[in-house]
């Protein structure tokens, strides 16, 4: 199998295989980084989970794979198991909470670059948000969970 991560041309990721980037203690692994898209896989614990956000520039889409996560998006939350799928339009504030004791998940985005923010390697909520905003996103309110 590849360990290519650029499109362009033809190739094969093994589960497991690609870059393997941290977010304070996730574990990510980069599948695909290109100006069209991005794709990273996540495995995320409660707590490690970005604040309210707006992406001017991306469209972002949720696959969970294991556990349980709520999806907040605009005004709404949308609830979330395995085999869940969630899109979240440039332009409205969002942010996902693991509801459970963690989540696998594969975030994609369209066009491609904001998941390069992961190599930045934040390990607290000020470089965090320095990585996000330097990514072009906009902080727009605390994590749900801190204004409950």
């Amino acid at each position: 199998m590849s360990s290519q991560l650029q499109t362009g041309t033809p190739y094969a990721l093994a589960p497991g295989d690609g870059k393997k980037l941290t977010w304070f203690t996730s574990q990510l692994t980069l599948k695909a980084s290109d100006p069209g898209i991005g794709a990273i896989e996540i495995t995320m614990s409660p707590g490690e989970e970005p604040p309210l956000h707006i992406h001017s520039n991306e469209d972002e889409w949720f696959y969970l794979l294991e556990g349980e996560m709520a999806f907040h998006v605009g005004g709404d939350v949308l609830n979330g198991v395995a085999g869940s799928f969630v899109s979240f339009p440039r332009g409205i504030p969002h942010t996902f909470e693991v509801t459970s004791e963690s989540a696998t998940f594969i975030v994609f985005n369209t066009p491609g670059g904001f998941e390069r923010m992961f190599e930045l390697a934040p390990t607290t909520p000020k470089e965090a948000g320095r990585a996000m905003t330097d990514y072009g996103m906009e902080i727009v309110g605390p994590h749900p969970r801190d204004t409950r």
